[in-house]
């Protein structure tokens, strides 16, 4: 029983230990990415990138989108260093998503399971006031007319949280600046 135990918990820990690793060196690619689309963007003529932020495609960085204010340009440098150059028209349309379905259903099956299984109790949580519940995801999407990059997800919310909370307000407030910015080009054509 003991060894069991020990078993376990040598098993957890190291799948701790590896999930911070394994965190650790996509926050590594990351950067490194970055760094070598700075590169890529830095070299386009009559392009100054004043924003950049990640995008991704689902929960995987996909790229890099650099926003030139003074041009009404933007650039989405993939992740393989193709990049690509948009104007103001071919903004189609842009919103926020706040819990994509794409990323929740798994986790709604799963409440309704349990609930199921578990009596009527954990149903209330389905419907609860959305004021007190938790934010997976803040996306602000973007469809553009291009068949390579149609749908731009910027992600703004790196960690689950509750509404109302210091790191939900701060993730509305960047996804509203990018949704702004961008609007604002898409009304400029």
């Amino acid at each position: 029983m003991v060894d069991i135990f020990l078993l376990t918990a040598i098993g957890a820990i190291g799948a701790l230990a590896f999930s911070v690793l394994k965190s650790n060196k996509l926050k590594k690619r990351v950067h490194a990415l970055a760094v070598q689309s700075d590169a890529v963007v830095a070299q386009i003529d009559g392009f100054r990138a004043s924003s950049a932020c990640t995008i991704v495609n689902g929960m995987d960085l996909s790229g890099f989108l650099y926003v030139d204010v003074e041009s009404k340009r933007f650039c989405i440098v993939s992740t393989n260093m193709s990049y690509k150059l948009f104007g103001p028209n071919d903004i189609l349309d842009v919103s926020i998503v706040e819990n994509n379905p794409a990323f929740t259903e798994t986790q709604l099956t799963d409440k309704i399971r349990k609930a199921l299984l578990g009596g009527l109790k954990p149903v209330n949580s389905l419907f609860r006031n959305r004021a007190d519940s938790a934010v997976n995801t803040i996306h602000v999407v973007m469809h553009v007319k291009d068949s390579d990059h149609n749908t731009v997800m910027i992600n703004c919310l790196p960690v689950k949280t509750q509404r109302n909370t210091p790191a939900y307000e701060n993730a509305i407030h960047i996804a509203n600046s990018w949704k702004e910015l961008l609007k604002a080009f898409m009304h400029s054509a």
